[in-house]
């Protein structure tokens, strides 16, 4: 299975730590983080700068859903921020996590996150990102396919899919053999996140059953997403390559 090879890092302490990685082609960096002042990119680095998450923001997210009209604004202001200096750095897209299990167990608060979330693509639009919406697997709500694509849907605005598995937490796979099949849209993007520095490791095996579950959803290449820790050690990254070569 062709692989797309990046590291998500966490800090600017992480990114100055990060050493070049000939086979990784893109790096993600946290969405807040891009528009501190002392962020510079490695040189390295500069030009494998592909997407900017929004893990953090999901906090906020569901704060604002019952904030008022001040807050909102002020919140989309700094968002502006953020997405121009995310395109400065030359990356593509703006992926952002949803509290998906209030999603869809209260309907106002629907709603209110489509609202939300309209204005936050609408901006990233602006500075011509591409907006990613993620659906982590496994999270915290019990999902239906069909539930997820009818909210992605209701968005009415082109954002693309960004499915995000955590092949080693339990219940993953079983969730994502679910999914399968049934997402033949949908998954434009297939992420296997990957924590080497917390004692997981991906197999030969493990890979093959993923890939029986994504192959006939027709997504483009799927990324293994290196998680680097507390250091970015080359030692654990390096156990990543008798599976991916």
């Amino acid at each position: 299975m062709k692989l797309h090879l990046g590291i998500s890092v966490a800090s600017l302490k992480q990114l100055a730590e990060l050493p070049e990685l000939r086979t990784a082609v893109f790096l993600e960096l946290p969405f807040g983080l891009c528009a501190q002042p002392d962020l510079v990119l490695p040189e390295f680095w500069k030009n494998r700068f592909r997407r900017a998450g929004g893990r953090s923001e999901g906090r906020t997210l569901n704060s604002l859903v019952e904030a008022g009209g001040v807050m909102r604004r002020e919140f989309f202001r700094m968002f502006s921020r953020n997405c121009a200096a995310i395109a400065a750095l030359n990356a593509t897209e703006i992926s952002l996590t949803v509290d998906w299990e209030n999603a869809f167990a209260d309907a106002g608060y629907a709603d209110g996150l489509r609202d939300i979330l309209r204005c936050c693509y609408g901006i990233a639009f602006k500075y011509s990102l591409t907006p990613v919406i993620e659906l982590r697997i496994p999270g915290s709500a019990v999902i239906t396919p069909l539930q997820f694509i009818r909210f992605r849907d209701s968005l009415m605005i082109p954002v693309r899919t960004l499915i995000d598995l955590h092949p080693h937490e339990p219940g993953s796979l079983e969730i994502l053999e679910t999914f399968s099949g049934k997402f033949h849209f949908e998954c434009s993007k297939f992420r296997i996140s990957f924590d080497a520095s917390g004692g997981n490791y991906l197999t030969v095996k493990l890979l093959d059953r993923i890939k029986n579950c994504i192959h006939p959803v027709g997504c483009e290449i799927p990324e293994i997403c290196f998680y680097p820790g507390r250091n970015a050690d080359r030692e654990s990254f390096q156990a990543l390559q008798p599976v991916i070569s």
